[in-house]
């Protein structure tokens, strides 16, 4: 399992990687496919299809096939988890 560090690392490790995560913090119901997604933060499939495999792997999103599309939702549980992550290890190094 990813450590806090490596956790925020690879969400700040791109601007899309961040839209992406905004995008879905925002609208956590959202059900997109992957060009929708892209095209709701103002790029192409290609251009976001690393960083949507990165939250993927992350747990963060998940794909779904949807007959002839894969669609992206959010785990909502796993991204409650992450920004607990976040906040507690961004805490700790407010008081250091």
């Amino acid at each position: 399992m990813s450590t806090s560090i490596e956790i925020v690392n690879a969400i700040l490790s791109s601007v899309n990687t961040v839209e992406l995560m905004k995008l879905f913090q925002k609208n956590p119901n959202l059900i997109d496919t992957m060009e929708g997604v892209a095209k709701r933060i103002g790029q192409n499939a290609s251009q976001v299809e690393n960083d949507v495999n990165k939250l993927v792997d992350l747990g963060v999103l998940v794909k779904v096939p949807s007959g002839k599309a894969t669609i992206l939702v959010l785990d909502k549980k796993r991204a409650k988890e992450i920004d607990s992550k976040i906040e507690s290890m961004l805490g700790r190094q407010e008081g250091v």
